[in-house]
């Protein structure tokens, strides 16, 4: 496969489950804001997961949803990574099903009709969280259901579970900066387990009430839960595994061993306690997941 191609569908991939965590975590917490959390903070979430370099002033929630979902101006927002998805699901139209193409195509005329906006902007955004999560939904599977298990297949995967990882990274931090500024801790930590799809698994899994502990080892540690940093980074390492007999040896070597090396350090991080380390934890992952990115980037997709 081109390093053209391949990086195509690479961030095809990491755009479309970058957008979904978005959905996923403003849906939740509009809930939230209505339900509960009086003080909830949308200043503190656009400075999070909006542009860094060019950060925007909200006056209230309407601003914020504007402004992460369906903002022409803000380079992140979900309007504009669907519209990268299609530029480069275009690109590469040779190299993916029909079926797909017509998934993302939908997915690009929703994030893009008026009503969506009226929804996000004076309506209901539960209604338009809702259309554009379905979208998603009917993405993935399409992609399971249509989808060859070559390296198109191979590199859809390394970039969704890698940008999955830096998400799942990201959004604990995020909560947690909630947290410092609000006084009922508890609240946040289940706000945390819906907007990753995971309260329900963790009432059966943990059978417990909620402790902090066991939020952060399944979030973090959890191998069955498929929204966990460790279970993202194993999967991305079962994928690179399948670019073996395609690769050129000394690329792969070098990424093969960073990965296991990523993994290893979630392994000697999951013996301590979760409350002391997970201030070192999240850079420190964070660094290394960027650090591959990097170095994919360089070997495979023909970076300088």
């Amino acid at each position: 496969m081109l390093s053209r191609v391949a990086d195509s569908v690479f961030w095809m991939a990491r755009y479309l489950e970058r957008s979904d965590n978005v959905l996923r975590l403003l849906r939740t917490d509009y809930i939230a804001s209505q339900d509960e959390l009086l003080d909830y903070n949308w200043q503190l979430l656009c400075d999070q997961f909006g542009d860094p370099e060019h950060r925007a002033k909200v006056a209230k929630y309407r601003d914020a949803l504007h402004y992460l979902v369906v903002s022409r101006e803000h380079d992140y927002s979900v309007f504009n990574n669907i519209v990268r998805v299609r530029e480069n699901a275009r690109s590469v139209q040779d190299y993916i099903t029909k079926e797909l193409w017509q998934s993302l195509n939908d997915f690009y005329h929703r994030i893009r009709d008026p009503q969506t906006e009226k929804f996000i902007s004076s309506q209901d955004p539960v209604t338009a969280f809702d259309l554009l999560l379905r979208e998603s939904i009917i993405f993935y599977g399409t992609v399971d259901v249509t989808m060859n298990r070559g390296e198109g297949y191979t590199f859809l995967n390394l970039g969704k579970y890698i940008e999955r990882c830096l998400m799942c990274l990201d959004i604990l931090e995020f909560k947690r900066m909630q947290m410092a500024k609000a006084e009922q801790e508890g609240i946040h930590w289940k706000y945390l387990l819906y907007a990753l799809s995971g309260y329900e698994f963790h009432t059966k899994y943990y059978k417990n009430a909620l402790q902090v502990e066991e939020v952060i080892h399944q979030v973090l540690f959890n191998m069955q839960f498929p929204h966990s940093a460790a279970y993202a980074l194993a999967q991305t390492g079962r994928y690179f595994q399948r670019l073996s007999a395609v690769s050129k040896p000394e690329y792969f070597d070098e990424i093969n061993e960073l990965i296991k090396q990523i993994n290893l350090s979630v392994e000697e991080y999951q013996h301590q306690n979760p409350l002391v380390i997970i201030e070192k934890l999240i850079p420190d992952l964070r660094a290394k997941l960027l650090y591959l990115n990097k170095r994919l980037g360089s070997l495979y997709f023909g970076y300088l």
